[in-house]
C-alpha cells in the first residue's frame, strides 16, 4: 500500500439481506477469536447489512470525526493517521492477512472494538500483511507504543482535530474526542477562548444565550472560569456578573456554582478583570433592563477600581431610564456596602460610605449591611430601605 500519513475509510451501509448467517459467524470467529457473543453479533448485522447491494461501495474519503460507525443504512468512517515503524505492545482482537491497508482498515472499522491497528510493513511470501486489530490506540497506552522495523502503526488521525490538538477515543460511544491544547474549546477546538463575553460575540463565536469558558489572558487555562453570556440584550455580549435578591460580594465571590444557575439567588462568577465601558441591571420580576454607558469611552476593570468614589469614572449615560439624571457607578467591597451601585447625579459624587443625601433619584443597588438601606433597588429611589428583589448585573 502507498504510504499515506494520513486517511479515511469509508464504506456505505444499505439496508438488510438474506446471508449465510451460521457460516459467516464461523468465518468471523476465527478472525475475532476474543469478542463476546454480542460484539460478533453486531460485526455480523453490519456486514449482513452491507451485502444487501451487489457491490459494497469501500472508498477513501474524507470526514470531520476520527471514527464513526453507524448500524444501519449509513456512511461508516474512520480517520487514519499512519506511524511509521512503530508498534502498539497490546493485547489484540484478531489477525488476520490481508492484501493491503485498506483491507486492514475496514476490518477495524467493522469491529466495534477495534480502535486503531498494527500493520506489517512487508508483504510475506503469498503477498499479505498481517493485520492486528487493538482495542485501544497509542493514545492511551504510550508506554507500550515502541518503535518496530517491521510494523506500522494506524490509530485516529490528528487531522480533525484543529489547532495542535489531540485525539482521544470514547470507547464507550464507539467515537473520538479532541483534547484541546490551552486556550481552545469545540467539537474540533477549533474556538478560541475569548477574554469576555463581548470578545465572543464581536468575534462571531457565539452560539447565543448561555454558559460560556472565557479565558481572560487568552492563553493558560488556569484562570478561566464559567459565565454566562446575555447574546441577546442590547445587541449582547454582556458577561454578566451575578444574581442576588440581597447581598452580593463581586470581588470574593467569583466561582460559577452549577447548584445556583444563571437568573437564580446565588449566581456568580468573575467580573474582576472584565474591561467594560457599560454596566447592564435586569429586573428578574419584570424583565426590565436598563444599562448605562461611560460618556468618556474609557475601559476600566473592577479589580483596580473597588473602593473609589463615583468621581473617579466621571459621568455615565442611562439608556432605559429617565433622562432627566446624568448617572454615575461606585465599585464597592466595605463593610457598609458591596456591589455594583448606579444612582443618578445630583451635583454631588457619591461614595460607597456617604450617599449625598440623594432622595430622588432611580438608584440601582443591592442591599446595604446598614439596616437602614435594606432590600435591592431597581430604578427607584433606594437611600432608605426597599423590598427584597432579585437582579442581574452584567458588564460589556
Amino acid at each position: 500500500m502507498e504510504y499515506q500519513p494520513n486517511f479515511s475509510l469509508a464504506f456505505d451501509l444499505p439496508a438488510s439481506s438474506q446471508v449465510n448467517k451460521h457460516d459467516e459467524k464461523e468465518t468471523q470467529q476465527a478472525r475475532f477469536p476474543n469478542l463476546s457473543e454480542l460484539e460478533l453479533e453486531k460485526i455480523l448485522a453490519q456486514r449482513h447489512s452491507a451485502r444487501t447491494k451487489k457491490t459494497t461501495n469501500w472508498s477513501l474519503a474524507t470526514f470531520n470525526a476520527g471514527i464513526n460507525r453507524v448500524s444501519q443504512g449509513g456512511v461508516s468512517y474512520f480517520n487514519l493517521k499512519t506511524e511509521q515503524f512503530s508498534y502498539l505492545n497490546i493485547t489484540r482482537i484478531g489477525s488476520e492477512l490481508v492484501q493491503d491497508g485498506s483491507e486492514c482498515g475496514f476490518s477495524c472499522l467493522e469491529a466495534s472494538l477495534c480502535f486503531s491497528y498494527n500493520l506489517a510493513t512487508f508483504s510475506d511470501v503469498n503477498g499479505k500483511l498481517l493485520c492486528e486489530l487493538l482495542p485501544s490506540d497509542k493514545y492511551n497506552n504510550s508506554d507500550k507504543f515502541i518503535y518496530s522495523p517491521i510494523f506500522n502503526h494506524n490509530p485516529c488521525s490528528n487531522n480533525p482535530c484543529m489547532n495542535g490538538a489531540t485525539c482521544v477515543a470514547k470507547y464507550d460511544d464507539d467515537d473520538y474526542q479532541c483534547a484541546c491544547s490551552p486556550g481552545f474549546r469545540g467539537k474540533l477546538c477549533q474556538i478560541a477562548l475569548r477574554k469576555d463575553c463581548k470578545d465572543i460575540k464581536s468575534r462571531g463565536d457565539s452560539v447565543g444565550d448561555g454558559m460560556y469558558l472565557l479565558d481572560p489572558d487568552e492563553g493558560s487555562l488556569s484562570n478561566a472560569f464559567w459565565a454566562y453570556c446575555d447574546m441577546t440584550s442590547y445587541n449582547g455580549g454582556w458577561t454578566m456578573c451575578y444574581t442576588t435578591h440581597e447581598y452580593v460580594k463581586p470581588r470574593t465571590e467569583v466561582t460559577y456554582n452549577a447548584q445556583f444557575p444563571y437568573g437564580s439567588d446565588g449566581y456568580r462568577t468573575n467580573c474582576n478583570n472584565i474591561p467594560f465601558t457599560e454596566i447592564m441591571f435586569l429586573d428578574r420580576q419584570t424583565l426590565a433592563k436598563v444599562y448605562f454607558k461611560r460618556k468618556t469611552n474609557q475601559s476600566m476593570t473592577a479589580n483596580l477600581n473597588y473602593g473609589n468614589g463615583a468621581s473617579a469614572y466621571e459621568l455615565w449615560e442611562g439608556v432605559g431610564v429617565t433622562d432627566a439624571y446624568s448617572y454615575q457607578l461606585l465599585i464597592c467591597d466595605d463593610s457598609f456596602y458591596s456591589g455594583f451601585f448606579v444612582s443618578g447625579y445630583t451635583s454631588c459624587y457619591k461614595q460607597c460610605g456617604y450617599w449625598c443625601g440623594d432622595t430622588v433619584s432611580p438608584y440601582f443597588r443591592t442591599a446595604s449591611t446598614s439596616s437602614s438601606y435594606l432590600g435591592v433597588a431597581f430604578n427607584t429611589n433606594g437611600h432608605h430601605s426597599v423590598d427584597k428583589r432579585l437582579i442581574s448585573v452584567g458588564l460589556r
